[in-house]
């Protein structure tokens, strides 16, 4: 999969939070959610201008791990396990562009913006019900199918924000 392809899946959920902020404006989010649900690739310069907090906390993981910034593995690592690290606060020395919302928004929001392996256990029209496990505590929430529509029951997906990303397993 294209690095821009699979870096939109991942951040697109994120892209309402910055349309409300008023930092792009409706073009814009209109031509990224158009991307991610269709699976076509938005220009790396567009993504590097939205996503600025995501990118630039991609480029400190790189660095750490020394690999390209922009690779697979490296978007990888950062939406499942950076991410969701910075979320929790164990970054808090992290310098960044990012967001405070690490500090200062409330645990129903940091909780939707983590990502999660989670599992399919009931599909709808455009919607999956999926199972994950948060903190040893086995938890189900409905998800948008809008950038994964393929995924079975059964299939071990990641989820971020309201949306189904990728197929695990």
């Amino acid at each position: 999969m294209k690095p821009e392809i699979l870096f939109l899946k991942y951040a697109f959920p994120c892209t309402m939070i910055i349309l409300q902020r008023k930092e792009i404006n409706q073009k814009t989010f209109d031509s990224l959610e158009k991307s991610s649900f269709s699976g076509k690739p938005a220009k790396r310069e567009v993504l590097e201008k939205v996503y600025f907090r995501a990118i630039s906390r991609m480029k400190a993981l790189a660095k750490e791990k020394n690999r390209d910034y922009f690779s697979e593995e490296n978007i990888r690592d950062y939406f499942v396990t950076r991410h969701n690290e910075i979320l929790d606060g164990n970054f808090a020395d992290f310098q960044d562009k990012g967001l405070d919302i690490d500090k200062n928004a409330p645990p129903a929001l940091k909780h939707l913006c983590k990502v999660f392996q989670s599992t399919i256990i009931k599909k709808g029209f455009d919607f999956y019900i999926v199972e994950y496990a948060d903190n040893n505590v086995v938890k189900t929430r409905p998800v948008s199918n809008a950038i994964l529509p393929d995924a079975e029951l059964g299939d071990v997906v990641t989820i971020h924000y309201g949306y189904a990303i990728e197929k695990v397993s």
